[in-house]
């Protein structure tokens, strides 16, 4: 096979199905966290479906548009009840790219997420759809490489790489007539009802600025995407009020376990980690305090390696604010 045929078919396997489902892990009979494969835990977020007597509700979505319709079909042959919510912690672009085929999958739902009030910030569908416009439009140059290159293929490989290439196009055609649905942008503590089963959806200011967080009182459980992450990536020039958040949520005493957008479910007690990470950013003359941090974040199972990256990564923010 041609270099020039490998790389349309590179390119084509963009939109072909995944291979692996997510890990589904029941917590308890309301609850399970959908977890990404192994190979995707740190590119797509932990996820949760919450069902109670009436509704259920999905928290978070994500931009991998075909991990999204594997995990669609995966949805509803699990719902007992209407979905009815779909909850987004945070308003990244990406993330946010994914409501889109969720909702075209259920309807009826209502998508909520928190409320920018920044008077310089676009309207958030204007935002949704200019990254759904530009992702499109990079699978369309994808598919249109393909079908160059597998014309100039043998005829023994076309018949094969045709049919998947019909299917990456009818895959295209279907993402393409969805259209931007509307969102529910909150700025207060918010209840929504499953059925004998609420769930308190709280703003706040965490990951790329304002956020959601979702409490459910029945098992004492925070799910914050991004804002909670043990380790967390900073994106943003200030991070004070972030910290801020993660401060107040530390003294919460109603939580007893936190789901992050990345990693594994922990005890509200291993908020220091996260706390001390952004403290030290402000911090003079903190190199010891930086090799105690990256040791205590190694007994919690992350590297060396990784802690100093992420470390890196929000001075570099930081850094951004003073120019």
């Amino acid at each position: 096979m041609s270099i020039r045929l490998a790389v349309g078919l590179f390119l084509l396997s963009l939109l072909s199905p995944l291979t692996h489902a997510a890990n589904w892990h029941t917590v308890d009979q309301h609850t399970t966290i959908i977890e990404p494969v192994k190979e995707a835990r740190y590119l797509l977020p932990n996820q949760v479906l919450i069902q109670g007597q009436k509704c259920a509700a999905l928290i978070d979505s994500h931009g991998d548009f075909v991990a999204l319709e594997l995990l669609i079909a995966q949805i509803r042959s699990k719902l007992t009840v209407p979905l009815c919510y779909i909850v987004v912690t945070n308003l990244d672009p990406k993330q946010l790219s994914g409501i889109m085929l969720l909702k075209s999958a259920f309807p009826e739902s209502t998508i909520y997420a928190a409320k920018d009030t920044s008077s310089s910030v676009r309207p958030l569908s204007h935002i949704i759809k200019d990254e759904v416009t530009q992702k499109l439009t990079g699978f369309q140059q994808s598919v249109l490489l393909s079908e160059q290159r597998i014309a100039k293929a043998p005829e023994s490989d076309q018949l094969m790489w045709s049919a998947k290439l019909q299917q990456a196009k009818q895959r295209l055609s279907r993402w393409q007539s969805m259209p931007i649905p509307n969102i529910e942008q909150i700025t207060k503590v918010t209840s929504i009802d499953l059925g004998k089963y609420p769930l308190l959806l709280s703003p706040a200011q965490g990951f790329k600025g304002p956020a959601l967080q979702v409490y459910n009182q029945s098992n004492q459980a925070l799910f914050g995407g991004h804002t909670v992450n043990l380790l967390p990536y900073v994106a943003q020039t200030n991070s004070s009020m972030w910290q801020q958040t993660l401060y107040t949520l530390e003294k919460d005493s109603q939580i007893k376990w936190i789901l992050p957008g990345f990693g594994k479910p922990y005890k509200r007690a291993q908020l220091h980690l996260p706390l001390r990470f952004l403290s030290l950013l402000n911090a003079p003359d903190k190199q010891l305090q930086i090799a105690r941090l990256r040791q205590d974040y190694l007994q919690n199972g992350i590297s060396a390696e990784q802690f100093d990256a992420y470390f890196e990564q929000a001075e570099k923010q930081k850094k951004h604010a003073s120019f």
